[in-house]
């Protein structure tokens, strides 16, 4: 089965500040907006406040909504037309300011004086609590710090290989490469600030931020901080595979018996539930297997094997 390209979790800023567009061979060939810090982007998960869209649209017809999201780092453009009825009917019921959490497609118009103005063409959405929140910025937090890191070790290494074995996926090293020749003068000390900004205020949503997020040496922006470059976690124990592979049986499980081939999300976490495997821990299990390309989230809250 060909999975569909899995939804890079970003945020605002690393996204705006991205130019470089890629496209490949073929009639069909997707196309991706690479950032500076090595995101090669065609799907895209974010969150933040979203607002209430307005209609482009003529005597009361819309031919798409436009919004906007709001997260620490920045804004985000979010639209939806006729050719995404889904999200255009959610962002359509969306009445007032809420958090939410959006995934869609990069859009990368280009003006005429050659100025890259990202958006997302919102394929799904919907509001969230405050607790997905923090996790919705968790995983953002943590995967922008990997980019860095990786980034920063690329740097500093001259590009050698060794940085590969601190980073779970060949395809991000191939495409942090590629974002140092695209952007030969990106500094990811410009990302720090902004992701402080984040870790501060999801730290103000009650409690502080789950998972491996706030482990990352990075502190608020009144503070002096650094993000470190120490390699990541070492390699999953053989006591982490077994869990993995009891996590994968429910996603197929799951998967097989639904109507669009996907396992729903909370489900897999209350089976995970039953066979001891708490929530904390199911969902450091997923984190990983997204990022090694196992498995994909084509849409909010569904699951699937790649």
């Amino acid at each position: 089965m060909t999975g569909r390209e899995p939804a890079w979790r970003i945020l605002a800023q690393e996204l705006l500040a991205s130019s470089e567009r890629e496209k490949g061979k073929g009639e069909r060939a997707t196309s991706y907006l690479l950032s500076p810090l090595g995101a090669r982007m065609n799907r895209v998960l974010v969150c933040g406040t979203l607002e209430t869209a307005e209609s482009n649209g003529r005597d009361g017809a819309p031919s798409f909504l436009r919004a906007r999201l709001t997260d620490p780092t920045g804004i985000v453009e979010i639209t939806a037309g006729t050719f995404q009825p889904r999200a255009m009917d959610q962002l359509a019921a969306w009445k007032v300011p809420a958090p939410a959490i959006v995934v869609g497609r990069v859009h990368v118009p280009r003006s005429g004086d050659g100025v890259v103005h990202p958006s997302i063409q919102a394929e799904a959405l919907r509001g969230i609590s405050p607790t997905e929140l923090r996790l919705a910025f968790a995983d953002a937090v943590e995967h922008t710090a990997r980019r860095i890191r990786l980034i920063r070790s690329l740097q500093s290494s001259a590009g050698r290989t060794d940085a590969e074995e601190s980073t779970p996926s060949p395809k991000w090293v191939a495409a942090a490469r590629t974002a140092l020749e695209r952007y030969p003068s990106v500094s990811p000390e410009s990302f720090l600030k902004p992701l402080g900004n984040v870790i501060a205020f999801a730290e103000s949503l009650d409690h502080p931020l789950p998972r491996n997020a706030t482990s990352v040496e990075v502190t608020a922006p009144a503070r002096r901080g650094s993000l470190s470059t120490q390699p990541s976690p070492t390699d999953p124990s053989a006591a982490d595979r077994a869990r993995e592979s009891a996590f994968l049986d429910i996603i197929d499980q799951l998967a097989d018996s639904s109507s669009d081939g996907c396992a729903d999300l909370r489900e897999a976490f209350q089976r995970a539930a039953q066979r001891g495997l708490r929530e904390a821990t199911a969902e450091e299990l997923l984190n990983r297997l997204e990022e090694s390309g196992v498995v994909e989230e084509p849409m909010v809250g569904r699951l699937r094997r790649t």
